[in-house]
C-alpha cells in the first residue's frame, strides 16, 4: 500500500493507493472555514492547521481499512510548488514516517499531480493531450507528450485564474473561496451587460494575464458603488437576504460579466493551442476546472473541433492526495524511480514544470 500526502496550500489531504494506482482511500481536511473571513489564505494559519490535521487523516485512513503502518510500502508527498510553510509540514511528516518505517519516499511535483488528475476519473484519456492547469496558484497551458515529458505552451504573467476569482469576489464583499460564489452570482444574472476587456488581445501568445481584468472589475465596482473594502465579508446566503435589490442586481451583473469574460479567455486560449498543436485530446484540471460554465464552454469547443474533452470529478479538481499518489505510482511502475535520499529531500516554493521556458 502506498501512502500519499498533499499539503501544498490550505487543504490537508491523505490517500492510500494499491501498487497499480487504484485509489483505496482519499480524504481532504478543508480549511475553508478557517480562512474565509479573511478573503484569502493566511499562510501561517494554514501551516499550523496541517500539523493537527495530518495525524488525524492518517489515523482515519489506517482504521477505515484495518491497516497498520507496517503495511505501507512507500510514501509519496508533494514537495513543490506551494506555500513553503505548508509544504514543509507535509514533507517533514512524510520523511519522519519513511525514516521510522524504513520505506522509500517519493517526491511529487504538485503541477504534475494536477496534470495526471484527469486519469483518476477517465479511463479513455491517454498521452499526448493538451492540458490547462487552472487553480488559485497556477495557470499553465501544457502539451503533455508522455509521462514526465511536458512542454509549457503558456502561463499567467501575473495573477492565476483562481486567484482572480477570489480577488473579484472579495472586491464585491464575499468570503473565500471566490470561485463558487462568482458562479452562484452569475446564475442570478443570465444576461450580463458589462463588457470587460480581453487581456493580451491581438498578441501572438498563449500566455494569460488577469491583473488588468481584475483592475477593470475593481473600477466598475467602484463606479457602481458596490466595491467593498475593510468591511465584514459575507457568504452567498447572506447576499440572498440583502434588502437592497438594486445593489444585488449590480453585484450579480458584475460577477456574471466577469464569469463570461473568464470563460471567453480560457476557451480562446485552448482553441488557439489546439490549432497549434493539432492534438485530439484536451483536459482542464485544478480548482477552476470545477467551474461548470468553463467546463460547458470547453465541451462545446471540443465538439466543434472533434477533440475529446476530459476533466476530473469535482473532488479531484482541487488539491488532493489521490493525484499525488497516482503520479508517484505511474513513475514507479514506469521504472522512473523517484525515491529521494531521505535526508536530502526538501520543500520548494517553485515547480520545475512551472519554471520551464514557454515554447510553442
Amino acid at each position: 500500500m502506498i501512502l500519499a500526502i498533499e499539503t501544498s496550500c490550505d487543504d490537508s489531504a491523505v490517500a492510500l493507493l494499491d501498487p497499480d494506482g487504484k485509489v483505496i482511500f482519499s480524504q481532504i481536511s478543508s480549511q475553508t472555514e478557517l480562512h474565509k473571513k479573511y478573503g484569502g489564505i493566511v499562510p501561517e494559519l494554514a501551516s499550523r492547521k496541517h500539523l493537527t490535521s495530518l495525524p488525524l487523516l492518517l489515523r482515519s485512513a489506517m482504521e477505515s481499512h484495518r491497516l497498520d503502518l507496517k503495511d505501507l510500502k512507500a510514501i509519496a508527498v508533494t514537495y513543490a510548488p506551494g506555500l513553503i510553510g505548508s509544504l514543509l509540514v507535509g514533507v517533514n511528516y512524510a520523511k519522519t514516517l519513511a525514516w521510522m518505517l524504513d520505506i522509500p519516499i517519493m517526491p511529487v511535483d504538485h503541477l504534475e499531480g494536477h496534470l495526471l488528475a484527469p486519469f483518476l476519473d477517465n479511463k479513455e484519456i491517454h498521452f499526448p493531450y493538451l492540458a490547462l492547469i487552472a487553480s488559485g496558484g497556477h495557470t499553465h497551458l501544457i502539451h503533455a507528450k508522455k509521462l514526465g515529458d511536458y512542454q509549457l505552451l503558456g502561463k499567467t504573467l501575473d495573477d492565476a485564474a483562481g486567484e482572480a476569482y477570489d480577488k473579484v469576489a472579495k472586491m464585491l464583499g464575499f468570503q473565500y473561496p471566490g470561485g463558487p460564489v462568482i458562479e452562484q452570482l452569475a446564475a442570478c444574472c443570465p444576461e450580463p451587460t458589462i463588457v470587460f476587456p480581453v487581456p493580451l488581445k491581438g498578441k501572438k501568445t498563449l500566455n494569460f494575464s488577469f491583473s488588468g481584468l481584475k483592475t477593470a472589475v475593481r473600477n466598475e465596482a467602484i463606479r457602481q458603488g458596490v466595491f467593498v473594502e475593510k468591511q465584514r465579508l459575507i457568504s452567498f446566503e447572506e447576499y440572498l437576504i440583502i434588502s437592497d435589490e438594486d445593489r444585488k442586481k449590480k453585484i450579480a451583473d458584475i460577477a456574471a460579466s466577469f464569469q463570461k469574460i473568464m470563460t471567453i479567455i480560457i476557451t480562446r486560449r485552448m482553441d488557439e493551442a489546439l490549432n497549434k498543436t493539432k492534438l485530439n485530446q484536451m483536459a482542464v484540471t485544478g480548482g477552476v476546472a470545477a467551474n461548470t460554465g468553463i467546463r460547458a464552454s470547453l465541451k462545446r469547443l471540443g465538439e466543434k473541433k472533434g477533440v475529446r474533452f476530459f476533466f476530473p470529478e469535482t473532488g479531484n479538481c482541487t488539491d488532493n492526495a489521490a493525484m499525488i499518489g497516482y503520479t508517484a505510482v505511474q513513475h514507479l511502475n514506469a521504472g522512473n524511480l523517484r525515491d529521494d535520499k531521505l535526508f536530502k529531500l526538501n520543500a520548494a516554493s517553485k515547480s520545475p514544470i512551472g519554471l520551464m521556458d514557454v515554447k510553442v
